[in-house]
């Protein structure tokens, strides 16, 4: 996502992708790493997509690192042409494999270049799956109108869940609550925006950012995106 003119880039995609993939290359300092050929020549066909603008399919089998030799391409060319790279999967447990483990170590490996490729990345959720604070707040204040006994002790083990959480998503919690009550605090579009819970609204003075809003912050500021394909498409 970007805009329409191609910037040239600095060095050629093809040539630094082949190299990273190499027997000596970039990621043979790493550790586990294993020179692939299949993964190699998968890294440098998308890296030549990537540059000839085309479309790619790849069918690859299991260990041959399709996850690397995706995303590396992808990285060098967003930040090369100052775009974002948007990484669709079909399970959230890639979407955390890639945000937990691949992301992080190449971070690490391309800042240690002679010439540091630098770029920051995170994870996309449906809105839904985000505590609105603000959402919270006004539940908690009107919960012996809108919630039964059972449902006022899960608000309450929200309540205090909100204080420790670092992401304020689903996954972060242990039991996730009933979904009637997170209905109530989740972020909702028209009920959770910029304006009554963001960086400028009178709330965050107060009370802190929604969890949401924070989320959509660093979605506008990654060079590297990972959602899934639902999300994607809606």
């Amino acid at each position: 996502i970007g805009p329409v003119e191609v910037q040239p880039a600095g060095t050629d995609l093809v040539a630094q992708v082949e190299s990273v993939f190499s027997p000596t290359g970039l990621l043979s300092k790493s550790r586990n790493f294993e020179y692939r050929p299949q993964q190699q020549e998968m890294a440098v066909a998308v890296a030549r997509a990537l540059q000839n603008r085309e479309h790619l399919a790849v069918e690859a089998g299991t260990g041959v690192g399709k996850s690397l030799a995706y995303l590396v391409p992808a990285i060098l060319f967003a930040v090369h042409q100052k775009k974002k790279a948007i990484i669709s999967t079909h399970t959230i447990n890639l979407q955390e494999q890639l945000t937990q483990k691949d992301l992080p170590m190449l971070e690490a490996a391309l800042g240690a270049l002679p010439q540091p490729v630098k770029f920051s990345f995170t994870m996309l959720k449906g809105r839904a799956n985000y505590l609105c604070t603000r959402r919270l707040q006004k539940a908690m204040h009107s919960a012996d109108s809108l919630f039964t006994g059972s449902e006022q002790e899960e608000l309450k083990r929200i309540w205090e869940w909100s204080h420790k959480t670092e992401d304020g998503s689903l996954s972060d919690f242990d039991i996730e609550p009933d979904p009637k009550v997170w209905a109530q605090v989740c972020s909702e579009r028209g009920l959770c925006s910029p304006k009554v819970c963001g960086y400028q609204s009178d709330f965050s003075k107060d009370h802190g950012i929604c969890f949401f809003q924070r989320a959509r912050n660093r979605i506008l500021s990654s060079d590297v995106l990972v959602l899934n394909h639902t999300l994607f498409f809606t």
